[in-house]
């Protein structure tokens, strides 16, 4: 008797371990998923656009300002469609780009873009520097927004 006692012991031991993993887990992705849609938003609020080839052109150079000024690396290559610099060697460190497009009616984008080595797993998960490298870039991108968000 006393060993079936001890028998179901641990098993509503493991039991409750795994619904409290199953729940820290649940908790994780929902953490998760927040911080995704407030990231996806600051990326949709660093985006700037310009109608004529003078303000574009200063747009531009500002946004290279801007990359220059928050990457950790320098600037590599600069065309009229992006702005580019190096990956950092280091984890968890924000590094920063932009890209420009120009639609069919003339009017310019320039999309402020960046990302964190490690911010990622293979699955597409939360990566080991995620914690770190998500409030980096909101951020980052929302300075941008609110810096040359008034370019038009």
């Amino acid at each position: 008797m006393v060993r079936r006692s001890k028998v179901f012991r641990d098993f509503v031991s493991l039991l409750l371990a795994g619904m409290l993993a199953a729940c820290a887990t649940q908790d994780r992705l929902e953490a998760f998923q927040q911080s995704e849609t407030a990231l996806e938003a600051a990326r949709e609020q660093a985006a700037i656009e310009c109608a004529t080839p003078g303000a574009c052109a200063q747009a531009w150079e500002r946004t290279r300002a801007f990359v220059e000024s928050h990457s950790p690396t320098p600037v590599e290559r600069v065309t009229q469609e992006s702005i580019e610099t190096r990956e950092p060697h280091e984890f968890g460190v924000a590094y920063f780009w932009a890209e420009r497009y120009t639609a069919a009616d003339g009017t310019t984008t320039i999309h402020l873009k960046g990302m964190c080595r490690g911010m990622y797993s293979t699955d597409g998960g939360p990566g080991w520097a995620y914690r770190r490298c998500a409030p980096q870039l909101r951020e980052v991108q929302l300075e941008f927004a609110r810096e040359l968000g008034g370019v038009r």
